[in-house]
């Protein structure tokens, strides 16, 4: 049997809190993640079997501090790739997976932790990054904020990508500032999210407490819902470390 004993769990996932609307009409507000998002959920009764449930999301409008009325799968700690996501940019090549597409295995394995604190206000570069190893899960934090927070510079992305080959990006949030240029026009905007799904390359985020990590390698694992055609999926991310 494979036994957990002598190792220590890390859970790396933002904590949501349900904003839920009472079958009496009644509201208790909840919490939200790093980017201000919600997790919004209405009560019903079942009538099948007399339960309640919550029924995600919220008809369109109704909530004046989230007017989209949906919940989507970037919505707290999530995973990405490029299909029915960014595949509409141009300059992307063919062969871009989905998530449903890619093997279990994908979401899991063994990583090398890059805690960046040393980069204040500071591109991430290659000669930052020496622990990454070729097919390496990537998790990168710092507990920087504001004007102090490094972030991944484009040829860095590709070099992660290309030459090292790496699993997966997991990325802490707010210590990292993962994508740039977001603003720029196509195809040189979002080098990171191109470098990545480019290149059928997860990308995990936002992540919490990738400081209180201890080792610089652990194992990782963050599955995605088993959901086909679904773009962006929501994770519980965890490492697990020799304690």
């Amino acid at each position: 049997m494979i036994s957990l004993e002598g190792q220590r769990i890390v859970d790396l996932s933002w904590e949501l809190v349900s904003r839920v609307t009472r079958m009496d009409q009644t509201v208790e507000e909840g919490k939200r993640d790093v980017y201000n998002m919600p997790w919004i959920v209405e009560e019903t009764y079942n009538e099948q079997d007399g339960t309640i449930e919550h029924l995600v999301a919220c008809n369109v409008g109704t909530v004046a501090a989230w007017p989209v009325g949906g919940v989507s799968g970037h919505m707290g700690s999530h995973v990405q790739l490029g299909i029915g996501h960014n595949d509409n940019w141009t300059g992307l090549p063919d062969g871009m997976k989905g998530i449903w597409e890619m093997p279990l295995d994908a979401y899991y394995g063994e990583a090398c932790v890059c805690k960046l604190d040393h980069l204040k206000g500071q591109p991430i570069l290659p000669a930052h990054l020496g622990n990454v190893r070729e097919g390496d899960i990537v998790l990168m934090g710092s507990t920087n904020t504001d004007d102090d927070i490094p972030w991944i510079e484009g040829d860095t992305a590709y070099w992660l990508a290309e030459e090292k080959k790496i699993k997966m990006l997991c990325v802490g949030v707010p210590g990292i500032r993962w994508e740039t240029k977001a603003l720029d026009p196509e195809p040189d905007n979002c080098p990171t999210h191109r470098a990545m799904t480019g290149n059928n390359i997860p990308i995990v985020y936002p992540l919490v407490n990738i400081e209180a990590l201890r080792r610089d390698r652990c194992f990782f694992l963050s599955l995605p819902l088993n959901v086909e055609r679904m773009e962006g999926t929501w994770v519980r991310a965890i490492a697990i470390e020799e304690a």
